[in-house]
């Protein structure tokens, strides 16, 4: 008698977000097995359907015929139960359906890069390779299962391993790669999440360095799709894995997970910018109370979220004392003062100096010369800038414009704040016996070589060089702190710190046109303070992390009556609807909405029913011409301030 299978079908569709049986074929019996991922036709589509085994029963509730599954696809078990439950649980907290956070957690199947991972996979267990008991050096307090830790990393380069020579590793590195070997030891896997490639890349180096690679499965998204799918049947492997990823790597199927590490976890990057926009940061939280394993924030700087698990008592503060970096600070004046250049040309004599900027390209605004009107696009009425190649264009629309002319009929321009190619240049002229590299998003450049070697890098580029650098500067610090966003000041100092922790032993850094509290406590290294004043602001103003904030897009008749409905929360603050933008369907609409977290659930679940019965055969079209869901929810909108 065929058996009954339950499936969890792979879709972002709504009528689909629920188990649907389906008779599982003698011909498959055998390799069909929970978390199997197999193939069904559904209703009247034409094609089959990814799906997953996440249950058996002996009969169906259904009273009409069952189809039957068409085929199991890959390895037998590719849906883990702990990954299921951590999916089911996201789906509930994020007001999506449980098919769309199977489509993140769950990578297409690619025939090939299974054929070739089942021709690589080694009979027996890979050996580690030195057996030093790593958890005595002072590791425990931070690996045994259930602990969850915060820790403010030393800002600086070390040795990975005695005798190497120059310190060329960063010291969250090299923390990450002893727990991972602690971890191994205890036959244990280990989750890293890096933010972006330059990160990927240091970690992975040390860990071929001290002899781990053969445990490493990769999940960077740097790689082509198959690479990445063979990084998911590694980790998928019942043995302890390092996998080192950016937001994919929460998901990964770790046999025995011991711990979860990561770095930065207030980098944008983190958060996603589609369906179901979820934070690592919250899928780490989740699946550490699914798994029961151990988790470590580390950072160079303290965000404010970090500060309310801490004040909350959810995570214990596990930060060890070290030296405070040597930070000065110079009052506001000119770009480049005398403090800046004193330390840039004291650097050089040593090694290479870096210059962190505000702004990539020339000129970061232009202005007609005859009326000092900003320079606007022709087509759709933007801001102008000057890119790295000395092209004139527009920021919002990104049209180039060759022909310029004025409202008040000038052709001739001036330019505004200097970005990173034009203060290459000038500080080329001021220091022409010295190689000057530009290192933007751009272009790409994560490591150099020593000498009298001048780096000027937008924040979040700067390359790492050996033994660090001998100075380094930061340029437009009253720029980064004056952007409209609600994090302005706490990403300024997360990039300032970033950069500080590139610097060499005693070398100095220069924060360049700031005054008052807030620089003296980053030039004291005092991240506690500044992140714990900014987290007590925010509490006073009622803004998050102090609370959730989150976001409803679609036409008004649907956000209003979404509005009437959380007008009976009593603890729900509602903002709006008011206008977004125009799409091929018409005017969009936002309702924001506040709300404590520990309503979140109850909230997420009312939000799913009613989206559900307002977006019955309701679609839109998007601004890139694509159909999109009538009403897009948001349960945690980090753009919104």
């Amino acid at each position: 008698m065929p058996k009954i299978a339950k499936l969890a079908i792979q879709s972002n569709l709504p009528q689909l977000d629920r188990l649907f049986d389906y008779f599982v074929p003698e011909s498959l019996s055998e390799q069909a097995s929970i978390g199997s991922r197999v193939r069904v036709m559904f209703g009247r589509s034409k094609k089959p359907l990814d799906a997953f085994i996440v249950d058996f029963a002996k009969e169906s509730e259904f009273s009409g015929r069952l189809s039957e599954i068409l085929e199991v696809v890959g390895p037998s078990e590719t849906l883990k139960e702990n990954v299921f439950k951590l999916c089911q649980q996201l789906a509930e907290r994020s007001a999506t359906t449980l098919g769309d956070i199977l489509k993140l957690a769950i990578p297409a199947h690619m025939p090939k890069a299974f054929s070739e991972h089942g021709k690589i996979v080694s009979a027996g267990q890979n050996s580690i390779p030195f057996q030093d008991d790593v958890v005595k050096n002072g590791l425990e307090e931070f690996l045994t299962a259930g602990r969850k830790s915060f820790l403010l990393v030393e800002p600086r380069q070390v040795e990975l391993r005695p005798g190497q020579g120059s310190p060329n590793t960063p010291s969250w590195v090299k923390t990450f790669v002893l727990m991972a070997l602690a971890n191994l030891q205890e036959g244990k896997s280990t989750l890293i999440l890096v933010p972006d490639y330059r990160e990927h890349e240091a970690i992975m180096e040390a860990l071929t360095i001290s002899q781990l690679a053969d445990h490493v499965a990769n999940y960077s998204q740097e790689q082509v799709k198959s690479k990445q799918y063979l990084g998911f049947l590694k980790a998928l492997e019942d043995r302890p894995r390092i996998v080192v990823g950016s937001r994919a790597a929460a998901f990964a199927p770790a046999h025995n997970l011991g711990s979860i590490l990561v770095f930065d976890e207030s980098d944008r990057s983190y958060s996603d910018q589609a369906s179901p926009y979820l934070h690592s940061r919250d899928v780490v939280l989740v699946r550490q109370s699914v798994e029961g394993c151990s988790l470590v924030f580390a950072c160079h700087s303290i965000s404010s979220d970090m500060i309310r698990l801490i004040d909350s008592g959810f995570l214990i503060d596990r930060t060890r004392e070290f030296a405070a970096p040597r930070v000065s600070n110079s009052e506001p004046g000119l770009r480049v003062d005398s403090h800046a250049y004193s330390a840039i040309k004291t650097g050089l004599e040593l090694g290479p100096v870096l210059v962190q900027v505000a702004s990539l390209g020339d000129s970061t605004a232009i202005y007609c010369k005859s009326c000092d009107e900003p320079a606007r696009c022709g087509e759709c009425q933007g801001p102008l800038w000057i890119d790295s190649s000395g092209s004139k264009k527009c920021r919002w629309c990104n049209a180039f414009q060759h022909h310029f002319r004025c409202s008040c009929g000038g052709t001739e321009l001036s330019l505004g704040r200097a970005g990173a190619t034009r203060t290459a240049a000038e500080l080329g002229r001021a220091f022409p016996s010295v190689r000057v590299i530009e290192s933007t998003g751009q272009v790409r450049t994560t490591r150099i070589t020593r000498g009298s070697t001048l780096v000027i890098a937008t924040a979040g580029a700067e390359p790492y060089v050996d033994g660090g650098y001998s100075a380094v500067v930061l340029l437009d610090a009253k720029v980064a702190l004056s952007r409209q966003n609600l994090r302005a000041q706490e990403e300024a100092v997360r990039f300032w710190s970033n950069a500080v922790a590139k610097s060499g032993p005693k070398a100095p850094t220069v924060l360049v046109g700031v005054s008052g509290e807030m620089s003296q406590l980053f030039s004291l290294w005092n991240h506690h303070k500044i992140a714990e004043q900014e987290y007590k602001s925010r509490q006073e103003l009622g803004l998050p992390p102090s609370l959730r904030l989150g976001s409803l897009s679609g036409s008004i008749s649907l956000l209003s009556e979404l509005s009437e409905v959380l007008a009976k929360e009593p603890s729900v603050v509602r903002i709006g609807p008011a206008p977004l933008d125009i799409s091929a369907t018409g005017q969009q609409w936002r309702l924001i909405f506040k709300y404590p977290y520990s309503l979140g659930l109850h909230i997420a679940k009312l939000l799913k029913v009613e989206v559900a019965r307002l977006s019955v055969g309701k679609l839109r079209t998007s601004s890139s011409g694509r159909s999109a869901r009538a009403i897009t929810v948001k349960m945690n909108d980090t753009e919104v301030v």
